[in-house]
């Protein structure tokens, strides 16, 4: 009995034993499960916090990619805008464009005019009669008429000479669309500017298409009088292309060679995005650009070139960075080019592309005025380097230096371009006339061509319909109307 009892009193420690260890195993086991679960935990939150950031980057990334082919793309278009390399053309095939580019052929006309139907009777080839179908195929043609087809057209007014019984005068009609005084009509007038002007015919070869297309004998002279007597018809409205360009808040100058009877002389061009001013002088003197630009205010920006002309108007300035810059290109192409040249060509590049990223933003003054002054640090940076050792870095650093804040002005002002490109093109219609003709044969001459191209070039810059507006300008100067 004793031993009975001992035996199960063993068993109970022995279970009571393993009860008590497995509880401690379990105890261990909850704290090892806690301190795993709570590691794990703190792990995900660090995995969740890495996927954020590398979504981050990522966008980031995406960003700066679409930052660097934006910049690329800037850089290829400004660089063939102020560089334009020498590339060896492909020669165009006979059929027109080059191989693989899109065609292009002309365009039919909106409107037809009349419709004829054409059909053969007989067989070019065998002589046997054909019979007719119901077919076609269309060919267009736009042609002009034949010149003994169309005759210029006489018209005499027999205008009645009137007594008024309350002003006790006589009253004579003006007979509408007519030149008062004149013998030659409107629309032959307007002609013959489109054709000296427009297309810059010689007087000469005027007096040839006229006799061979209407039968209209007229001589070079009487030619001469026309532009003569225009250039008065169009007083009014070329002294109001002036009042506009000196009201302008933002207007552009440019110069350029002219002749008169073989003498040196100048052309001077000032203008804003719709109209042009041109005056032929004897001078090149800063003279000119004071008296034309006279009663402008001096907040008014104009954007030129870098000629010393311009440099002391009472006008804020804004120097062409085209012009800059092309100039330190050929610097840097010469043989002898120094490695300073090519510091400072990279320097400029760099400041040129900064501006013309502010530029291109939508105005705000005070952000642009922080703009401002960090240019404005990068620009004095160049101008104090010492280029002492390279003459042609130094070249270009008097003309940064004599420029100076007028290659900052687009950052203080809205809608400042940051190059004299609109000068340069709108002076070009002179270069080529006086590359045909060589200039004018006197200074009355030269008076009438800078007129009479103001008014032109203007209505072609405003996208006017030429003729109408011409025919408009001359019927108001001839009448004395305004």
């Amino acid at each position: 009995m004793y031993a009975a009892n001992m035996t199960r009193d063993e068993e109970l420690l022995r279970l009571r034993n393993e009860a008590t260890s497995l509880r401690k195993r379990v105890a261990t086991l909850e704290r090892a499960y806690c301190a795993q679960k709570s590691r794990a935990d703190r792990l995900e939150e660090l995995l969740r916090e890495e996927d954020q950031l590398i979504k981050d980057y990522e966008k980031q990334l995406g960003l700066m990619r679409d930052d660097l082919e934006e910049l690329k793309r800037q850089r290829e278009l400004y660089k063939g805008m102020i560089y334009k390399p020498k590339v060896k053309k492909t020669p165009k095939p006979s059929g027109g464009r080059l191989t693989g580019h899109v065609g292009y052929g002309r365009k039919l006309p909106r409107t037809i005019d009349r419709y004829l139907h054409v059909a053969a009777d007989i067989c070019p080839d065998c002589g046997n009669l054909l019979a007719r179908s119901n077919t076609t195929v269309s060919h267009t043609v736009e042609d002009i008429p034949e010149p003994a087809v169309v005759q210029p057209t006489i018209t005499r007014y027999e205008v009645e000479r009137q007594w008024c019984t309350n002003c006790r005068k006589e009253v004579v009609a003006k007979p509408a669309g007519v030149i008062a005084h004149s013998r030659l009509g409107i629309n032959l007038v307007v002609q013959i500017l489109s054709l000296h002007y427009r297309c810059r015919m010689p007087y000469q070869t005027i007096v040839t298409f006229l006799y061979d297309t209407w039968g209209i004998t007229i001589t070079r002279g009487a030619l001469i009088g026309i532009t003569k007597r225009t250039r008065d018809w169009f007083g009014n409205a070329y002294y109001d292309l002036l009042s506009e360009i000196r009201a302008a808040p933002v207007k552009h100058a440019d110069e350029t060679g002219w002749r008169i009877d073989g003498v040196g002389a100048w052309v001077w061009a000032f203008m804003t995005k719709d109209c042009i001013y041109y005056t032929i002088e004897q001078t090149r003197g800063k003279g000119v650009p004071k008296r034309v630009l006279a009663g402008s205010k001096d907040t008014d920006v104009l954007v030129r070139d870098d000629y010393g002309a311009y440099a002391k108007l009472p006008l804020t300035q804004q120097s062409c960075w085209a012009h800059l810059l092309r100039k330190s290109h050929e610097a840097l192409q010469q043989r002898e080019a120094s490695g300073q040249m090519k510091k400072l060509q990279q320097k400029l590049k760099a400041l040129y592309k900064t501006i013309e990223r502010i530029t291109d933003r939508p105005f705000k003054l005070n952000e642009r005025r922080v703009y401002f002054q960090g240019c404005r640090q990068a620009l004095q940076v160049i101008i104090n380097a010492n280029y002492s050792e390279a003459a042609d870095a130094q070249k270009i650093q008097t003309r940064v230096r004599n420029q100076g804040a007028n290659l900052l002005t687009a950052i203080l002002k809205p809608n400042v371009p940051l190059t004299n490109n609109l000068a340069e093109r709108m002076i070009r219609p002179m270069v080529v006339t006086r590359k045909i003709s060589g200039g004018s044969r006197s200074i009355d001459g030269a008076s009438s061509h800078a007129v009479n191209m103001s008014i032109l070039q203007t209505i072609l810059l405003r996208q006017q319909p030429l003729h109408s507006t011409l025919k408009d300008h001359i019927l108001q100067g001839s009448t004395g109307k305004n």
